[in-house]
């Protein structure tokens, strides 16, 4: 299963009782729906789960199911819910505050979404028959997708509401609402009654960062590898051009000693190489005699 779909599995098992927060569930649905109109509502899904949902729903509100139900033998292919007799649309259309019969312009009723569980609950409505979420292991992403101009704006306007920051864009002659924010999706999930998805997201989230966090650090060791071995490289040179010009032996005392551990051995950071040099000099006096050879080559080029 998708991550979209364990989501939405999450949100179909949310309870169905008050009246007031279904109607504004049942109002997300059907504005999210493929078709909302004076004479049609339509719902296409492959989610069995949120399709015995909108029935159960519409039921408990209007006493009436789907007039239309093709529920498909193969868990593969699609549910389709419609409502086409003109009672019964004219029953949902005036719950939500509709007339289309004079206008077809379709506005969100701030009437449903008064306070915050009506809101969630239209948002619950909304995503699970227009929505869909990306697998935050690839990419932070949700998105609301309605053929409805003014609704979308409308929407990031109750979000808002809901101290939630969302975008606008249009795709294919759709309108989306979107998120890009994983701490925004969290909270649109944890509000629309997701809370074990939000922790995927989360979960999701700190993998990242910790992915991150450790390839950070392997890619700094391998600079100051590449480094450490760039520098070396530099005073054996220099230490090769003065022992063939002028010898090891025209070297002060504590010069010689630093040469001659270099030269053999290549490889060693300055750490080890004070070690090798039996703690007689530290890691800054070391490097200050490296630099010292590496000049005094200089003048031998």
């Amino acid at each position: 299963m998708t991550f979209s779909g364990t989501v939405k599995a999450e949100l179909c098992n949310a309870p169905i009782d008050k009246y007031k927060i279904e109607i504004a569930e049942l109002c997300g649905m059907f504005l999210f729906a493929n078709t909302f109109s004076a004479n049609e509502i339509k719902i296409t899904t492959e989610n069995p789960d949120f399709a015995h949902r909108a029935s159960r729903i519409l039921k408990m509100l209007f006493g009436f199911d789907f007039d239309k139900k093709i529920v498909p033998r193969e868990a593969t292919k699609k549910h389709s819910l419609g409502i086409t007799n003109k009672d019964k649309l004219k029953q949902v259309l005036e719950s939500f505050g509709f007339d289309l019969t004079r206008s077809h312009t379709v506005h969100l009723n701030g009437a449903l979404v008064e306070d915050d569980l009506s809101r969630a609950a239209f948002l619950r409505g909304a995503f699970l028959s227009g929505g869909s979420i990306m697998d935050p292991a690839n990419e932070y992403h949700l998105e609301l997708v309605t053929s409805h101009y003014y609704l979308v704006r409308e929407v990031k306007a109750l979000l808002y509401e809901l101290e939630i920051n969302a975008r606008i864009t249009q795709r294919k002659g759709n309108h989306i609402v979107y998120f890009k924010d994983s701490e925004e999706i969290e909270e649109l999930l944890t509000r629309m009654g997701a809370p074990i998805s939000a922790m995927g997201v989360m979960d999701a989230k700190a993998l990242k960062e910790l992915r991150n966090s450790i390839n950070r650090r392997s890619n700094c060791e391998v600079a100051n590898i590449s480094k450490t071995i760039d520098a070396a490289a530099k005073q054996i040179e220099a230490i090769e051009i003065i022992k063939d010009t002028k010898g090891l032996e025209t070297l002060t005392p504590q010069l010689y000693e630093v040469a001659v551990a270099r030269l053999a051995n290549p490889d060693a950071t300055m750490t080890e190489l004070c070690e090798i040099l039996g703690g007689t000099v530290t890691k800054s006096g070391l490097n200050h005699r490296l630099r010292k050879l590496i000049e005094i080559s200089k003048g031998m080029r």
